[in-house]
């Protein structure tokens, strides 16, 4: 079999399963695993696929606006990349710490996950967070409010002044899209200055972005990549953007679905 044929016969299967790995590129086709990875990195250049650790998944789209009235409590089925990043985000959390939780479906999933040995005071500015924060003993709650949005979120300007009173020691955040040209970026520019005011009161800055949203970019820049003191992403990163986030210094944790 040609080249040409091979990569085209990848991405046809690639497109069938959601994933392919080097090694089953490997037993397929009959080629090495320096061949096998060339391919992927030729057809990632033509973006025809999105390389990860040791394999490939499907290109994807720019992502899409959210509902207006969308909470993570709205998805249909657990998303599994974005739980294995929010349970190695548990990870760092020490006894007796102060820290806030993003919004996004992965602060969501780490709420729901703290153990009940952890005892720790949690800042988050939505209702949905707060819900379940409520229920768990071993939690603190300290509800960040001011005007609330659509989707349950305070982010306004007294939301801004009280998260400018209180000392954090870790903050977990993730926005709509991350990129290392870009930075963190979201959609609607009134949550920009409640970001920073988050990372300017944290002593630690952890971004937990799934695979998803690496690579990508939205309207508004909440900070630079290089503003985080730790990525926490989760296997299907791309290779190349592990790579240069390295090169650039930026420290990744990178969370195996083996270790759950």
């Amino acid at each position: 079999m040609f080249m040409e044929e091979r990569q085209k016969d990848i991405v046809r299967r690639l497109n069938e399963t959601g994933r392919i790995i080097v090694s089953e590129i490997q037993e397929i086709y009959g080629v090495s695993a320096d061949c096998a990875r060339r391919d992927l990195r030729e057809l990632e250049r033509k973006g025809l696929l999105r390389r990860t650790h040791g394999g490939a998944l499907p290109a994807e789209p720019k992502g899409i606006y959210p509902e207006k009235t969308y909470t993570p409590k709205d998805l249909p089925e657990v998303r599994m990349n974005y739980l294995i990043v929010a349970k190695k985000a548990l990870e760092y959390i020490g006894q007796q710490e102060v820290v806030y939780i993003t919004t996004s479906s992965v602060g969501y999933y780490m709420a729901l996950n703290i153990p009940d040995s952890l005892q720790v005071t949690v800042l988050t500015n939505s209702v949905t967070i707060a819900d379940v924060l409520r229920k768990k003993e071993c939690c603190k709650v300290i509800f960040l409010g001011g005007e609330m949005s659509s989707r349950g979120h305070c982010h306004d300007y007294y939301t801004v002044r009280m998260v400018k009173n209180i000392r954090i020691d870790k903050a977990f955040l993730s926005h709509t899209a991350f990129s290392l040209d870009f930075g963190a970026s979201i959609h609607d520019s009134a949550g920009v200055e409640f970001g920073k005011a988050v990372m300017e009161s944290s002593t630690m800055n952890i971004g937990v972005y799934p695979s998803e949203k690496i690579g990508k970019t939205s309207i508004h820049s909440v900070c630079k990549a290089s503003d985080y003191d730790l990525l926490i992403t989760d296997a299907d990163a791309s290779q190349d953007f592990l790579t240069q986030a390295e090169e650039m210094g930026l420290v990744c944790d990178v969370a195996d679905e083996k270790e759950d």
